[in-house]
């Protein structure tokens, strides 16, 4: 049976099309779409009619692409936007009456645990086998230690790519005087998560859109293409050297620069900067990027056989 999962976070909305292979899933479509949540909520905590018509619209693109190719079942899963949005009651009123379909908003724990589920779901890794996930999303950023394929304790901290730019870059071009406040603010709030982690060594595993990013500015690559994405390797020297040539660019440049995703120029220096803090407060010498995330732990959790077990 083809089936599909649909994950709904702060910049992208990122829709998986599969069928079931063995234990584990085999992708027929996965996409990646721009859906200006966490823009949206920049000023106040509230989704336009605009916005949510914008959102609604996308999601009922998706399922009829995806029925058109077989699928028989949805899961939709919102994230850290639509749990800080006022009226993300409204938003899913509006999906269920025109798509038909249940939205379910998720907390950061779970968010965290489908994360390590997904992250992990197309890797060799030994049972009990300690391994950990960082999940750099747009509005939240998540870490889960596990061993082997099961998911264990889960940290969630409401900072993102996304939350990041609209709290501290006023400027398009962010002055050298909002990234050091940036900066400052993340080593204040990181302890809280990274506390229980920090120096533990195990393999990392690095999701999330600015993570995918750069990824493929360090392949050079002109568009994303997951087979080279994922399992490639970023080391602090390779975000440091990213941010380096950020830094002193409107989101227009960066926007141009060859490989970088729609919609991602906006966020991207403030995205990497949490990735080079996260590196430096939880002792991380590289992580291996993983192109696969929530939407097929997602799936796993729903449609799969360890799910339904």
């Amino acid at each position: 049976m083809i089936t599909a999962a649909i994950d709904i976070g702060t910049n992208t909305t990122l829709a998986l099309l599969a069928a079931a292979d063995g234990d584990g899933l085999r992708p027929i479509k996965d996409q990646l779409t721009a859906n200006r949540l966490g823009e949206a909520l920049r000023d106040e905590p509230v989704l336009s009619p605009e916005v949510i018509t914008l959102n609604v619209d996308l999601l009922a693109e998706i399922v009829r692409d995806f029925r058109r190719d077989g699928a028989e079942g949805f899961a939709i899963a919102g994230t850290a936007a639509l749990r800080r949005a006022q009226n993300r009651a409204d938003f899913i009123a509006a999906v269920r009456e025109i798509v038909g379909l249940q939205v379910e908003v998720i907390g950061g724990r779970d968010e965290a645990a489908l994360t390590y589920m997904g992250a992990v779901s197309n890797r060799e890794i030994y049972p009990g086998e300690r391994v950990a996930v960082l999940d750099l999303g747009g509005g939240s950023t998540e870490i889960v230690e596990g061993k082997g394929y099961i998911a264990g304790q889960g940290y969630s901290i409401d900072v993102g790519a996304v939350y990041l730019t609209n709290e501290f870059f006023k400027n398009d071009t962010p002055t050298s005087n909002e990234i050091e406040t940036l900066r400052s603010h993340l080593r204040s709030r990181l302890p809280q998560l990274v506390g229980q982690v920090r120096g533990i060594k195990m393999p990392w595993i690095l999701v999330g859109g600015t993570v995918v990013t750069l990824a493929i500015l360090k392949a050079g690559l002109r568009r994303y293409n997951p087979m080279s994405v994922g399992g490639s390797l970023l080391n602090l020297a390779d975000i440091d050297r990213r941010i380096a040539g950020f830094i002193g660019k409107s989101s227009l440049e960066l926007q141009a620069l060859p490989g970088m995703p729609l919609g991602r120029g906006r966020s991207i220096l403030a995205g990497s900067l949490l990735l080079q803090e996260m590196f430096n407060a939880l002792d991380i010498e590289e992580g291996l990027v993983s192109e696969r995330g929530l939407r097929h732990g997602l799936w796993l959790a729903k449609f799969g056989k360890r799910g339904s077990t």
